[in-house]
């Protein structure tokens, strides 16, 4: 491994370390232990930036009373605050969007971002966000679109003929404090094959928000949400634009606040996942028992993405040449990406890398041109 790439690696094993919204003491023992022996500070910053993790990297430093550079501790403070801000406007938009839905008798459920901040995190500023994703009937899009069109927001136009809207409509927001806040409508609709948005069975939870009240999936909802919207990511992920942290610390935050009431017998793939999770950061002391894992070694290629198709479109094979380029789409990926992709086990790394994946990519290779 060249020296750059080595830096990158302890800063993401780092990051990766704190991407949880409690701390305990096994966590800060080893976090003062990685610091002592850690001296790529920018590259940490910007990895802690790009994976969302820049506010709980800082709060976690804090509890653990270990030192730190204190130009780093003040930009680690810096974007605490930035973040912090950036929330509060994003509420303050949330709750406006509650309120003038309501008037048509619509309720959405508030995915990610700050649902999680408002009911995971013990400081909502310690989970960045970057839009408001909301939920919402089939049926409620055109109305809704229409009320925060009459509002001032920015809206995109849907089918003449009431066909089927995209499962993703973003509007934008008047400016508050001189930012637009982004907001995506989404809907499930059994007609787009698509199941990301299916699935919301249970009843909503209502949390508080900034002094008002609005509702996100019930917890085992959430979970199943989470672990779908994390698969697709991780498909899509390439190495200039990573799965992010923040994502796993939510999942495992979910987890952790609800691991005895799991039904760990339904959720093979998810304890895989928490295998590779828990190899980065320790199993808190009061769920050892509780969530069926062991402390295991981490897995080879952590961070790695697969190169070629379809993370990369095929203009690239003009850069790199046709033969290399379908050697890279062919080409096993890590272990690390193999065992969250797809769930499994370390033995079983092979036979996906070198089979299941590779077929799997045929198949999409053959609807693509299908469709054409």
């Amino acid at each position: 491994m060249d020296s750059a790439n080595a830096h990158k690696l302890s800063s993401y094993r780092l990051l990766a370390l704190c991407a949880r919204a409690s701390g305990h003491d096994a966590l800060y023992a080893e976090l003062v232990r990685q610091i002592a022996d850690f001296h790529d500070w920018q590259e940490l910053i910007v990895q802690a930036e790009t994976h969302g993790m820049a506010p709980l990297l800082w709060h976690h430093i804090q509890r653990s009373g270990t030192q730190i550079p204190a130009d780093v501790a003040r930009t680690l403070k810096g974007l605490y605050l930035r973040h912090r801000r950036n929330n509060q406007i994003h509420a303050q938009v949330l709750l406006e969007i509650v309120d003038l839905l309501k008037t048509a008798d619509i309720h959405p459920l508030v995915l990610k971002g700050l649902g999680l901040a408002y009911s995971l995190y013990p400081d909502p500023a310690l989970r960045p966000i970057s839009d408001l994703d909301l939920l919402l009937q089939r049926d409620e899009i055109r109305p809704a679109l229409d009320l925060l069109h009459t509002a001032g927001f920015s809206t995109p136009p849907l089918p003449l003929d009431n066909g089927p809207a995209p499962k993703e409509l973003t509007v934008d927001s008047p400016p508050h404090d001189g930012l637009r806040v982004h907001v995506e409508l989404h809907h499930y609709d059994p007609r787009q094959r698509d199941d990301e948005f299916a699935g919301f069975t249970s009843p909503p939870q209502a949390i508080q928000v900034e002094g008002g009240t609005v509702f996100i999936p019930a917890p085992m909802d959430n979970l199943d949400y989470l672990s779908r919207h994390f698969t697709r990511h991780l498909f899509e992920a390439r190495t200039d634009k990573p799965l992010q942290l923040k994502w796993i610390a939510d999942i495992l935050s979910l987890i952790e606040g609800r691991a005895e009431s799991i039904d760990w017998s339904q959720h093979a793939k998810l304890l895989q996942w928490l295998d590779v999770f828990y190899s980065l950061t320790p199993l808190p002391e009061v769920l050892h028992g509780v969530i069926p894992v062991e402390q295991s070694r981490p897995p080879t290629g952590i961070n790695q993405y697969p190169q070629g198709w379809p993370q990369e479109k095929f203009e690239r094979s003009r850069q790199v040449g046709w033969r290399n380029f379908v050697a890279q789409t062919f080409r096993s990926p890590s272990e690390w990406w193999l065992r969250l992709y797809y769930g499994i086990r370390p033995g079983s790394t092979g036979w996906y890398g070198q089979v299941v994946h590779r077929a799997r990519l045929l198949g999409l290779m053959i609807r693509r041109l299908a469709r054409r």
